[in-house]
């Protein structure tokens, strides 16, 4: 009796992490074919110099919690990556993070205001500080709204959800969550 049920168990838990894989296969198929389609619409409208700026932000995890982040925004000629380097600050404590995004997308919408919107694909790294310390890796969909009112200074808002795995100090998927963010940046 006590090994029917324990069979019983193991089978609708194993069932329940097969469901969850075929969910998360489908979300990164969905990532794969946007990056596919949208590559054939590749074109950049931000301007090719050195941007530096700073971003705020708030977010929250797939699995609870919620969070505020300030920003270094920087952008580096020859190299086709936004990166930001990131303090969250969360339930959890600090931790601080590295994220570097290509946009896949970058259209204007309203010439005359200098208006554009973008989307993107990415990758960030967190590292939570304290005690125990932890160690995440995540891919990034940033999509959003940026508007240059003149030549070298931009003003952007931006949704970013990601997925990816924590490795530290236990292995957990999922891990990441949804963010949003708002951030100026002077083009040198």
């Amino acid at each position: 009796m006590f090994f029917e049920t324990n069979m019983h168990t193991n089978c609708s838990i194993n069932k329940k992490i097969a469901a969850r894989g075929v969910r998360m296969k489908k979300v990164l198929l969905i990532f794969i074919l946007v990056a596919i389609i949208a590559k054939g619409t590749v074109f950049a409208d931000h301007p090719s110099g050195f941007g530096i700026g700073i971003q705020g932000g708030a977010g929250g995890s797939w699995v609870g919690g919620f969070g505020g982040n300030a920003a270094l925004s920087l952008k580096i000629p020859a190299i086709p990556l936004f990166w930001a380097v990131r303090l969250d600050v969360g339930h959890g404590g600090f931790s601080l993070g590295l994220s570097g995004d290509q946009y896949l997308i970058d259209s204007i919408v309203i010439p005359t205001l200098g208006l554009h919107w973008y989307l993107g694909v990415g990758v960030g790294i967190n590292i939570q500080l304290g005690d125990p310390l932890g160690l995440g890796i995540a891919a990034r969909l940033p999509i959003g709204l940026s508007w240059q009112p003149i030549p070298f200074l931009e003003v952007f808002l931006q949704a970013v959800p990601s997925l990816g795995v924590l490795v530290l100090p236990e292995f957990r998927f999922p891990y990441g969550g949804w963010g949003a963010d708002i951030g100026i940046r002077i083009w040198l």
